[in-house]
């Protein structure tokens, strides 16, 4: 049967998520992103932005009998806040619904309501599940966790190295706790880090002389820094930030071992010493000795990298994405 998808985002506007995986059974789907249609220089373009893009999205769905798909937590709450009123009954799927920082206040008591409309929720750790459900009101039998999807990084074998010599890297901004690992890799002086961040992320941390930063740098040049690297590390705020999944699968994927805090949220992915290295939460004397052991210990670092991988063709490939919403058109459609 024909459905009428619409996705609502904060992505690209040439973006629609997986209407490529499902090109022969003729839906048809519709983006709606809040990306450059409010100028920046406007005050709360964004917020004026995603409910401009909600309120077509709805009405669009209510005219069209349609499937509503949000992605992340902000869109989905401006969308459920106009469907609530516009179309209540049409099917939503809150994909990608996860936070790096809780709301609370007026924003949470508006967001609580407006997550009452959606079908089903998905996020990325089963932490996140019950943090949620409690959080906002949301029943928990409303919220699936499953991973971290993405297309297979296509890894050209002739690619020469960006960066020169042998270095461990560290990738990202969400939820990140670099004073930590800047701190760790200043005791190790004979090591180099190549760091993928932005400044303002990094700002007033000392940087030692062994760290070299990397900002406003092409996807495919992070890769290739993550791809010649001896291992990635991944030093997160706490034990309980939500982050970092989509960076541990792509390392899985490039076969690099994750160096990583020891955190709930990532439990679902790293068995510690199988497919990954927990460190104790902001320690920077047990950060310094896991990276010595896994700079020095290329044999057991190898056996990591292969049980990651297989972890990874086996629960993260795109495909684990399109079954599931296959599963929801058929039951929510």
């Amino acid at each position: 049967m024909k459905k009428n998808i619409i996705n609502v985002s904060d992505l690209s506007p040439t973006w629609n998520w997986l209407e490529s995986e499902f090109v022969n059974q003729n839906h048809n789907w519709v983006h709606f992103s809040s990306q450059n249609i409010i100028p920046s220089y406007v005050p709360k373009h964004q917020s004026i932005a995603r409910g401009f893009t909600a309120l077509k999205s709805t009405l669009q769905a209510k005219k069209n009998d349609a499937i509503l798909v949000s992605h992340g937590p902000r869109p989905t709450s401006y969308v459920g806040t106009l469907a609530n009123k516009i179309c209540p009954q049409t099917p939503h799927l809150a994909f990608s619904f996860t936070f790096t920082e809780l709301p609370t206040g007026k924003q949470h008591d508006l967001m609580a309501k407006a997550y009452q409309q959606p079908t089903r929720f998905v996020c990325f750790s089963t932490f996140e599940k019950q943090l949620y459900a409690e959080h906002f009101g949301i029943p928990m039998s409303s919220i699936d966790m499953i991973y971290w999807s993405q297309a297979e990084p296509i890894i050209d074998i002739n690619e020469q190295p960006t960066e020169s010599g042998r270095y461990i890297c560290a990738l990202g901004t969400q939820g990140r706790d670099y004073k930590t690992l800047f701190a760790a890799m200043k005791k190790l002086p004979s090591i180099k880090l190549i760091a993928v961040v932005s400044p303002e992320y990094i700002e007033g941390l000392e940087i030692p002389e062994n760290v070299i930063i990397r900002n406003n740098i092409p996807l495919s040049q992070a890769f290739n820094i993550l791809k010649f690297s001896e291992f990635m590390a991944l030093p997160l705020r706490d034990s309980q930030a939500p982050c970092g999944h989509s960076t541990i699968v792509a390392s899985m994927f490039f076969k690099k071992t994750i160096l990583i805090t020891q955190a709930e949220t990532v439990s679902d992915y790293i068995q510690d010493g199988v497919t990954g290295v927990f460190f104790e939460p902001n320690n920077v004397d047990d950060l310094k000795q896991k990276i010595e052991s896994l700079w020095e210990d290329q044999k057991n670092t190898l056996l990591m990298n292969a049980t990651a991988y297989e972890f990874a063709k086996a629960h993260c490939t795109q495909q684990s994405a399109v079954n599931y919403f296959r599963e929801f058109l058929k039951n929510h459609a």
